[in-house]
Protein backbone atom coordinates (compact mmCIF):
# COMPACT_ATOMS: atom_id res chain seq x y z
CA UNK A 1 0.00 0.00 0.00
CA UNK A 2 3.13 2.34 0.64
CA UNK A 3 4.49 1.23 -2.27
CA UNK A 4 1.50 2.35 -4.33
CA UNK A 5 1.00 5.76 -2.83
CA UNK A 6 4.89 6.54 -3.61
CA UNK A 7 4.66 5.45 -6.89
CA UNK A 8 1.10 7.43 -7.17
CA UNK A 9 2.89 10.56 -5.72
CA UNK A 10 5.71 10.62 -8.21
CA UNK A 11 3.84 10.47 -11.19
CA UNK A 12 1.76 13.24 -9.54
CA UNK A 13 4.87 15.06 -8.93
CA UNK A 14 6.04 17.50 -11.87
CA UNK A 15 9.52 19.09 -11.94
CA UNK A 16 8.50 22.15 -13.58
CA UNK A 17 5.17 23.89 -14.41
CA UNK A 18 4.23 27.01 -16.29
CA UNK A 19 1.47 28.74 -13.96
CA UNK A 20 0.61 31.60 -17.31
CA UNK A 21 -2.88 31.36 -16.23
CA UNK A 22 -3.47 31.67 -12.79
CA UNK A 23 -7.02 30.45 -11.82
CA UNK A 24 -7.26 27.66 -14.75
CA UNK A 25 -6.48 24.44 -12.85
CA UNK A 26 -7.32 25.19 -8.85
CA UNK A 27 -6.23 23.05 -6.42
CA UNK A 28 -8.95 20.87 -5.30
CA UNK A 29 -7.59 18.91 -2.56
CA UNK A 30 -7.27 19.59 1.24
CA UNK A 31 -4.88 22.14 2.53
CA UNK A 32 -3.90 19.70 5.14
CA UNK A 33 -3.34 17.15 2.98
CA UNK A 34 -0.88 19.98 0.60
CA UNK A 35 0.80 20.66 4.06
CA UNK A 36 1.14 16.70 4.92
CA UNK A 37 3.21 16.59 1.64
CA UNK A 38 5.99 18.56 2.69
CA UNK A 39 7.75 15.98 4.38
CA UNK A 40 10.78 18.26 5.45
CA UNK A 41 8.82 20.27 7.60
CA UNK A 42 8.68 18.97 11.13
CA UNK A 43 5.30 17.90 12.24
CA UNK A 44 5.26 20.21 14.91
CA UNK A 45 5.28 23.08 12.39
CA UNK A 46 3.13 21.30 10.03
CA UNK A 47 0.45 21.44 12.73
CA UNK A 48 0.57 25.51 13.39
CA UNK A 49 0.89 25.78 10.08
CA UNK A 50 -2.82 23.94 9.28
CA UNK A 51 -4.12 25.31 12.14
CA UNK A 52 -3.60 28.90 11.12
CA UNK A 53 -4.48 28.05 7.48
CA UNK A 54 -7.89 27.28 8.63
CA UNK A 55 -8.38 29.83 10.95
CA UNK A 56 -7.18 32.38 8.23
CA UNK A 57 -4.14 34.34 10.61
CA UNK A 58 -1.59 35.11 7.79
CA UNK A 59 1.44 36.87 8.60
CA UNK A 60 1.63 38.93 5.55
CA UNK A 61 -0.93 40.06 2.33
CA UNK A 62 1.02 40.08 -0.43
CA UNK A 63 0.86 40.74 -3.99
CA UNK A 64 2.01 38.71 -6.37
CA UNK A 65 3.73 40.19 -9.75
CA UNK A 66 5.79 38.32 -13.04
CA UNK A 67 8.89 39.24 -11.29
CA UNK A 68 8.47 40.03 -7.75
CA UNK A 69 6.03 39.00 -4.67
CA UNK A 70 5.55 42.15 -2.22
CA UNK A 71 4.66 42.44 0.96
CA UNK A 72 5.43 43.87 4.57
CA UNK A 73 8.86 41.71 4.29
CA UNK A 74 11.25 40.82 1.59
CA UNK A 75 10.35 37.17 -0.14
CA UNK A 76 12.44 35.28 -3.26
CA UNK A 77 10.21 35.70 -6.31
CA UNK A 78 10.45 32.05 -6.99
CA UNK A 79 7.67 29.87 -5.92
CA UNK A 80 7.82 26.22 -5.61
CA UNK A 81 5.91 22.56 -5.03
CA UNK A 82 2.85 24.42 -6.19
CA UNK A 83 0.00 22.29 -6.16
CA UNK A 84 -2.72 21.97 -8.87
CA UNK A 85 -5.85 19.82 -9.15
CA UNK A 86 -6.69 17.15 -6.80
CA UNK A 87 -3.05 16.34 -5.70
CA UNK A 88 -0.70 17.37 -8.28
CA UNK A 89 2.42 19.52 -7.33
CA UNK A 90 5.42 21.08 -9.36
CA UNK A 91 8.54 21.66 -7.85
CA UNK A 92 9.24 24.80 -9.65
CA UNK A 93 6.71 27.06 -10.97
CA UNK A 94 7.35 29.92 -13.88
CA UNK A 95 5.38 32.34 -14.85
CA UNK A 96 7.38 34.50 -17.21
CA UNK A 97 4.31 35.04 -19.94
CA UNK A 98 2.37 37.24 -17.46
CA UNK A 99 2.13 41.30 -18.09
CA UNK A 100 4.29 43.20 -16.26
CA UNK A 101 1.19 44.74 -15.17
CA UNK A 102 -0.78 41.59 -13.62
CA UNK A 103 -0.79 41.44 -9.91
CA UNK A 104 -2.36 38.56 -8.47
CA UNK A 105 -3.55 38.97 -4.62
CA UNK A 106 -2.38 36.07 -1.85
CA UNK A 107 -1.83 35.05 2.04
CA UNK A 108 1.82 34.32 3.49
CA UNK A 109 1.81 31.92 6.60
CA UNK A 110 5.42 31.81 8.51
CA UNK A 111 6.17 29.74 11.09
CA UNK A 112 10.03 30.19 11.59
CA UNK A 113 11.40 29.48 8.06
CA UNK A 114 8.76 28.16 6.68
CA UNK A 115 6.62 30.08 4.66
CA UNK A 116 3.24 29.04 2.56
CA UNK A 117 1.85 31.28 -0.26
CA UNK A 118 -1.95 30.86 -0.70
CA UNK A 119 -3.48 32.97 -3.94
CA UNK A 120 -6.40 34.06 -3.63
CA UNK A 121 -7.60 32.88 -7.43
CA UNK A 122 -7.70 29.31 -7.35
CA UNK A 123 -5.89 28.52 -3.50
CA UNK A 124 -2.95 26.91 -4.88
CA UNK A 125 -0.54 25.98 -1.94
CA UNK A 126 2.79 26.57 -2.80
CA UNK A 127 5.91 27.37 -0.47
CA UNK A 128 8.11 30.74 -0.95
CA UNK A 129 11.22 31.74 0.77
CA UNK A 130 11.54 35.04 3.53
CA UNK A 131 14.33 37.37 2.57
CA UNK A 132 15.85 38.38 5.76
CA UNK A 133 15.74 41.82 6.68
CA UNK A 134 18.66 43.97 5.97
CA UNK A 135 20.74 45.07 8.40
CA UNK A 136 21.39 48.94 7.99
CA UNK A 137 25.24 49.92 8.06
CA UNK A 138 26.26 52.78 10.67
CA UNK A 139 27.53 56.15 8.60
CA UNK A 140 31.56 56.22 8.56
CA UNK A 141 32.42 58.48 11.39
CA UNK A 142 35.27 60.97 9.92
CA UNK A 143 38.12 61.31 11.73
CA UNK A 144 37.98 64.86 11.60
CA UNK A 145 34.44 65.38 12.59
CA UNK A 146 34.88 63.13 15.40
CA UNK A 147 34.52 65.21 18.78
CA UNK A 148 38.32 65.31 20.92
CA UNK A 149 38.03 63.27 23.92
CA UNK A 150 37.78 64.91 27.42
CA UNK A 151 41.04 65.44 28.94
CA UNK A 152 41.62 63.56 31.68
CA UNK A 153 43.00 64.38 35.44
CA UNK A 154 46.04 62.55 34.68
CA UNK A 155 46.84 64.80 32.01
CA UNK A 156 46.22 68.04 34.04
CA UNK A 157 49.64 69.27 35.70
CA UNK A 158 49.64 71.61 38.83
CA UNK A 159 53.65 72.45 37.84
CA UNK A 160 54.15 75.52 35.89
CA UNK A 161 55.88 74.06 32.47
CA UNK A 162 57.89 77.19 32.89
CA UNK A 163 59.37 76.66 36.14
CA UNK A 164 62.85 75.11 36.27
CA UNK A 165 63.89 72.65 39.24
CA UNK A 166 67.07 74.96 39.97
CA UNK A 167 65.18 78.29 40.52
CA UNK A 168 64.25 78.50 44.35
CA UNK A 169 60.55 78.73 44.97
CA UNK A 170 59.06 80.57 48.04
CA UNK A 171 58.90 76.91 49.45
CA UNK A 172 62.39 76.79 49.35
CA UNK A 173 62.66 80.01 51.50
CA UNK A 174 60.23 78.56 54.50
CA UNK A 175 61.62 78.29 57.60
CA UNK A 176 60.73 75.35 59.70
CA UNK A 177 61.20 76.88 63.45
CA UNK A 178 58.41 79.60 62.29
CA UNK A 179 60.63 82.87 61.22
CA UNK A 180 59.94 83.64 58.29
CA UNK A 181 61.78 84.43 55.90
CA UNK A 182 61.98 88.34 53.68
CA UNK A 183 64.13 89.03 50.88
CA UNK A 184 63.87 92.36 49.30
CA UNK A 185 64.93 93.45 45.59
CA UNK A 186 67.66 95.31 44.15
CA UNK A 187 67.99 96.78 40.86
CA UNK A 188 70.12 95.54 37.96
CA UNK A 189 71.85 97.91 35.57
CA UNK A 190 73.01 97.22 32.03
CA UNK A 191 69.32 95.08 31.14
CA UNK A 192 68.88 94.24 27.80
CA UNK A 193 65.90 96.36 25.83
CA UNK A 194 66.55 99.63 28.51
CA UNK A 195 64.56 97.39 30.94
CA UNK A 196 65.37 97.89 34.65
CA UNK A 197 65.69 94.18 36.27
CA UNK A 198 65.20 93.56 39.65
CA UNK A 199 67.40 90.93 41.56
CA UNK A 200 66.59 89.17 45.18
CA UNK A 201 69.38 90.14 47.38
CA UNK A 202 70.26 88.58 50.58
CA UNK A 203 67.71 87.98 53.71
CA UNK A 204 66.39 91.15 55.60
CA UNK A 205 67.37 90.98 59.38
CA UNK A 206 63.22 91.43 60.79
CA UNK A 207 65.09 90.89 64.81
CA UNK A 208 66.93 94.70 63.66
CA UNK A 209 64.36 96.17 62.56
CA UNK A 210 62.32 95.50 65.17
CA UNK A 211 59.51 93.81 63.62
CA UNK A 212 57.31 91.47 66.13
CA UNK A 213 54.69 89.26 64.83
CA UNK A 214 51.66 89.08 66.22
CA UNK A 215 51.24 86.37 68.72
CA UNK A 216 47.94 85.17 66.74
CA UNK A 217 48.11 86.31 63.44
CA UNK A 218 46.50 90.05 62.21
CA UNK A 219 43.61 91.48 63.93
CA UNK A 220 43.66 89.11 67.39
CA UNK A 221 44.58 90.20 71.12
CA UNK A 222 44.23 94.13 69.77
CA UNK A 223 47.15 93.56 67.98
CA UNK A 224 47.30 94.23 64.10
CA UNK A 225 50.66 93.60 63.65
CA UNK A 226 51.17 97.50 62.63
CA UNK A 227 53.53 99.57 65.54
CA UNK A 228 53.95 102.95 65.81
CA UNK A 229 56.53 104.93 67.46
CA UNK A 230 57.20 105.11 71.41
CA UNK A 231 58.86 108.79 72.65
CA UNK A 232 61.67 108.12 74.40
CA UNK A 233 62.55 110.07 77.53
CA UNK A 234 64.64 112.84 76.08
CA UNK A 235 62.04 113.49 73.44
CA UNK A 236 59.95 114.30 75.80
CA UNK A 237 62.37 117.18 77.66
CA UNK A 238 62.51 118.43 74.49
CA UNK A 239 59.02 118.55 73.72
CA UNK A 240 59.00 120.51 78.11
CA UNK A 241 61.33 122.43 76.83
CA UNK A 242 60.12 123.86 73.86
CA UNK A 243 56.56 124.56 75.28
CA UNK A 244 58.34 126.20 78.24
CA UNK A 245 60.01 128.69 75.80
CA UNK A 246 57.01 129.64 74.01
CA UNK A 247 55.31 130.70 77.08
CA UNK A 248 57.85 132.63 78.51
CA UNK A 249 58.37 134.94 74.97
CA UNK A 250 54.48 134.77 74.97
CA UNK A 251 54.96 136.39 79.02
CA UNK A 252 57.68 139.09 77.88
CA UNK A 253 55.28 140.24 74.36
CA UNK A 254 52.28 140.79 77.01
CA UNK A 255 55.03 142.77 79.52
CA UNK A 256 56.70 145.13 76.49
CA UNK A 257 52.84 145.86 75.35
CA UNK A 258 51.55 146.85 79.03
CA UNK A 259 54.35 149.61 79.51
CA UNK A 260 53.06 151.15 76.18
Amino acid sequence: MSLLLAVTLAAAMQPTCSWDRPGQNPYTGSTAAAIDRYTDIPAAVRGTLKRRIEERQPDDNVNITRDSIGGRSQYNPAIRDMHFGAASVCGAVTRTKWADTRSEPAAVYCVGEHCILVPKICGNVSRISRLAPAVAQKPATSITSAAAPPPQFADVSLVDPDLRDDVPTLLDNFDPEGKPARQHLSSVEGAPGGVQQFALEEELDLDALGYRPPPFGPGFGGDDGIHTAVPEADTWAMLLGGLGLVGWMSRRRAKAAARK
